[in-house]
């Protein structure tokens, strides 16, 4: 990757921006989708560990079975907390306190991983995603606590609801970027509930968005590794994935994102068809996942045999744990504005990654690595600076 010059910089607004989120728990969806969808916030965080610089490797952990208060800490000082919904056992204690020393704080996802093994949402795996939205808030606060002039901070006031997002501006080449920073995470270790992802703009978030002009400036928002069965014929080698919407979202970006992955040799994936505005269709989604529950209840009740009643549960867990989480992570009607990676139609363009079945075939639960990010770094950063350039030249 090229070595850009990146500081925090003297404009109180960006020309352009990127914003990056991490779904904490929304590992899985529907039709064998999984993903690691931390992609996006530790994307935002490599650039700021350029800007600052600070270190987010985790240094300790400390798990307390009786009160079960998780708390991850940064070797720049940087402290998350979390309390997963049926507390600890020590031997999950353990885990954490051993295997997470060393982990960089900023991959949460690889980080829970390589403590647990695997991870769940929907409240399948309460202490591994409990765990993994420590690791984030650990990292944000590592960056607040290093320069807390430079940040606009929103936690959510929501019951249940445990989000935070911080926004501020970077120069990249001289060029001033607003940059966004999301976690969507859920109390007890329950998500994904990712109403804030993306640029969607509302609440107090909408507050912090506006303050660095991320409400009017085109936006790359960056999203998740994920392995996706639909494309997976047409997957040989792990490939950037740029998603715009003919008609509706920033052609023009787009056109620059690619441009960007041609000239650098990294292998890409462009569709302009796949995140189309569909007004319902989360509706329809939870209306069909619930058929299918209430279909396995009913087969349970007219059971006779253990073995009967095992097969059933294992069905029923296998559609909780997986595809719920294709229509837990949003809300309906935000959906229908803001689409899948939260885009709000106009604004921008997504980047993402996908994976070959090779890959899925081993490692089950997708990882983001060092090698990745730099794949969006270079796409994203040549993408805006090229952007820019033609910004400034009125073209």
């Amino acid at each position: 990757m090229k070595n850009y010059s990146i500081s925090f910089s003297q404009k109180s607004k960006g020309i352009l921006g990127i914003s990056g989120h991490v779904g904490v728990g929304h590992v899985h969806s529907h039709s064998g989708f999984v993903q690691d969808d931390s992609a996006g916030f530790a994307v935002i965080a490599f650039l700021l560990k350029k800007a600052l610089p600070v270190e987010t490797i985790i240094t300790k952990v400390t798990a307390d079975v009786i009160t079960g208060e998780i708390a991850v800490q940064t070797n720049g000082n940087g402290i998350g907390k979390a309390i997963p919904r049926r507390g600890i056992t020590p031997f999950e204690a353990e885990l954490m306190i051993e295997r997470a020393r060393g982990l960089d704080a900023i991959y949460s996802q690889a980080a829970s991983v390589k403590v647990f093994g695997r991870v769940y949402g929907q409240g399948v795996s309460e202490t591994a995603t409990a765990f993994q939205g420590a690791c984030a808030l650990a990292a944000l606060d590592t960056f607040i606590k290093a320069a807390p002039e430079k940040f606009k901070v929103m936690t959510e006031k929501l019951p249940n609801k445990l989000d935070t997002a911080a926004t501020t501006v970077i120069d990249v080449e001289g060029i001033p970027i607003s940059i966004m920073l999301v976690i969507n995470f859920t109390d007890g270790g329950i998500g994904p509930d990712e109403d804030y992802e993306g640029n969607a703009m509302w609440a107090d978030k909408g507050r912090i968005m506006k303050e660095v002009g991320l409400d009017r400036i085109p936006t790359v928002v960056v999203e998740s590794k994920a392995y996706i069965p639909s494309m997976a014929k047409d997957v040989e080698v792990e490939k950037i994935y740029i998603r715009a919407q003919e008609n509706i979202d920033d052609m023009n970006l787009a056109e620059h994102l690619i441009n960007a992955a041609e000239q650098n040799n990294i292998p890409y994936h462009f569709s302009k068809t796949a995140i189309p505005v569909s007004p319902g269709s989360l509706q329809k989604a939870t209306i069909e996942l619930a058929d299918r529950i209430i279909s396995l209840a009913q087969e349970l009740k007219k059971v006779d045999s253990a073995m009967d009643k095992v097969q059933i549960m294992a069905q029923l867990v296998k559609l909780v744990s997986e595809d719920a989480g294709g229509v837990t992570f949003m809300s309906n009607g935000i959906h229908d504005k803001v689409r899948g990676p939260g885009l709000i139609p106009g604004t921008g363009a997504v980047v993402s990654m996908i994976v070959p079945k090779k890959y899925i075939d081993f490692i089950k639960i997708p990882m983001l690595t060092i090698e990745d990010v730099n794949m969006y770094i270079t796409v994203i950063l040549e993408g805006l600076i090229n952007y820019a350039k033609k910004m400034e030249s009125g073209n």
